[in-house]
């Protein structure tokens, strides 16, 4: 009885997440676990722009890790330098900064303050 309930709610969970209206954080992760199509489908979205257009895939120049200024939690975080980053269409007072986006953090990501002169475009497969 204990599994079938379990089950149940489950499932309810999926059809919530399936409305894309998921408030609880934990239950839209459970459901992404579960449906592997669907957390690529989120994650693809995180990596284009506004226009639908793929961000330039980017590195950091350098070996080992690098503090970097994230725009959302507004504070440096560590990041790998050979890490998975992009180049966001942002721009800034100065030209010689750009923003990048990375899959730091699970299911919203982050976008962090770099200089242009440290990033390496690596382009499209």
């Amino acid at each position: 009885m204990a599994v079938v309930t379990v089950i149940a709610a489950m499932e309810a969970a999926m059809v919530a997440a399936e409305n894309s209206e998921i408030k609880d954080k934990s239950k839209l992760r459970e459901y992404l676990y579960k449906n592997p199509k669907k957390l690529a489908l989120k994650l693809q979205k995180f990596m284009q722009s506004d226009d639908g257009e793929l961000l330039q895939p980017v590195i950091l120049k350098g070996k080992g890790h690098k503090y970097l200024y994230s725009y959302y939690d507004k504070r440096n975080v560590l990041c790998p330098c050979n890490g998975e980053y992009y180049l966001m269409p942002w721009f800034d007072e100065d030209p010689d900064i750009c923003y990048i986006y990375t899959h730091y953090k699970w299911m919203t990501g982050a976008v962090l303050k770099v200089k242009r002169s440290e990033t390496i475009l690596i382009g499209f497969n």
